[in-house]
């Protein structure tokens, strides 16, 4: 249809136009007529109202610092992002306006890309190495090409001073460091081929905290196993590298929800245990071993696995536990323990007191659960085993 007004500029420099078919509505949004004044408010503006008002169509808006005035004007300013970094402009920004990915890239594409994350902590970059052996051979198993020139070395020494640069930017002693590998810009296809890969690194805030998990630590959260009937489980190939398509993770979360529980638990065929949706599960049975399943269609979580290092480096000597065991564990086993809980992101736990509906132990967050937080906290805090100064070569 054509316009029923010449199109006008906005304060921004956006081109609006009116179409007949919404004439009727014209009055009621102040749409300027021929020859009127422009119009008194955005288009984001009006999306939030309540009753239907379609006549404005969206802007065309071809200059960049308009488009960035746009964007930050969706924005709420509390998302807790702090500084990032993108390969395609080679630069940071502390603008979250300015944090966004080009519309071309594999990552949104076709999920063709990997992530990881550590932690800043008191200053220090903790546990990056670690994060970065996962976030490489997560890059091998999806056949990403890397986005600097040489090995995987001469990739890490890059990645290793961006980050850090990036965490100096974000002005912050302590936040998360989360990292992608795409395979990058250039065309909408299936492969890389023709693309130019692609790096990112934001230091933000964390997650958004759920209803009730600020008190998880003292009173626990209830669970509820997701079967793979529920909602399929990963097949290897996607379950053992960190790939940036977590479409079941979030669909088995919102099972959980839905049957009372908090993240989920992916449960198999035969009642085994894998994984929470973005946590790794472990338990304390009733002789006093810290169990967890095997990294089998389950991701070698970095916290699961410093937890085990530090519970036999700590609380196996001093008798708090019998033994530390990686293998096999059925819903039945989680029923029958004293102690379930949720690890992941270098410190964060959850303890679980309720499963299905069926109280785990004597309902409350038990004495290891608290014990390996404390200890996690105090390694990311004060340890000396996995840090890295902010200011290379310093102490």
């Amino acid at each position: 249809p054509q316009p029923l007004t010449k199109p006008y500029v906005d304060e921004l420099g956006a081109t609006f136009f009116v179409y007949p078919h919404y004439a009727s509505t014209v009055a009621d949004l102040s749409v300027p007529q021929p020859g009127a004044g422009s119009l008194p408010c955005t288009p984001h503006r009006q999306q939030h109202t309540t009753s239907p008002r379609p006549a404005v169509m969206p802007a065309v808006v071809n200059d960049p610092a308009a488009w960035a005035k746009l964007v930050g004007a969706a924005r709420s300013g509390k998302e807790g992002f702090f500084a990032f970094y993108s390969s395609v402009a080679d630069a940071i920004t502390t603008n979250v306006s300015l944090m966004t990915l080009p519309v071309d890239d594999h990552a949104i594409v076709r999920g063709h890309a990997v992530f990881d994350t550590c932690s800043l902590a008191e200053g220090r970059m903790y546990r990056l190495q670690v994060h970065l052996d996962r976030l490489f051979a997560s890059a091998a198993s999806a056949r990403l090409p890397l986005p600097f020139g040489g090995d995987e070395a001469a990739n890490r020494e890059r990645i290793t001073e961006i980050v850090r640069a990036t965490c100096v930017a974000s002005g912050r002693r302590s936040c998360d460091v989360r990292f992608w590998l795409t395979a990058g810009t250039g065309n909408l296809g299936v492969t890389p081929a023709g693309c130019t890969p692609s790096l990112y690194v934001l230091c933000f805030g964390g997650l958004p905290p759920l209803p009730g998990s600020e008190d998880a630590d003292t009173v626990g959260i209830s669970e509820a196993t997701v079967p793979e009937s529920v909602v399929p489980l990963k097949p290897a190939a996607l379950a053992e590298l960190k790939s940036n398509n977590y479409l079941l993770n979030a669909l088995c979360m919102l099972a959980a929800k839905e049957r009372g529980g908090t993240y989920g638990i992916g449960v198999d065929g035969a009642g085994n245990v894998l994984e929470s949706c973005v946590l790794n599960v472990a338990i304390v049975d009733g002789h006093s071993v810290l169990r967890t399943p095997p990294f089998r269609r389950v991701l070698r979580g970095t916290t699961v696995r410093r937890a085990m290092e530090l519970a036999s480096e700590h609380l196996v000597p001093r008798g708090e536990l019998a033994g530390v065991v990686q293998g096999p564990l059925t819903v039945a086993d989680l029923l029958a323990a004293r102690e379930v809980f949720l690890l992941a992101g270098d410190t964060h736990g959850y303890p679980v007191v309720r499963l299905d509906g069926e109280q785990i132990g004597d309902g409350r967050p038990g004495p290891v659960y608290a014990a390996l937080k404390r200890l996690l906290l105090e390694d990311a805090a004060t340890g000396n085993a996995h840090h890295e100064p902010l200011q290379a070569g310093g102490a």
